[in-house]
């Protein structure tokens, strides 16, 4: 296993655009949402 020595992303670098299926079916992307506050809340059970 190789160890990262630096971030893959850094603070003000733009995140890669991700689309997302939300609850009511319909698709949202964060390029959408540019410009706006984003909270990505990722939650798993297994």
């Amino acid at each position: 296993m190789t160890a990262i020595t630096q971030p893959v992303l850094a603070v003000g670098d733009r995140v890669p655009d991700v689309t997302l299926p939300t609850i009511d079916g319909a698709t949202l992307s964060l390029r959408a949402l540019e410009g706006r506050r984003v909270l990505l809340f990722c939650w798993a059970s297994w």
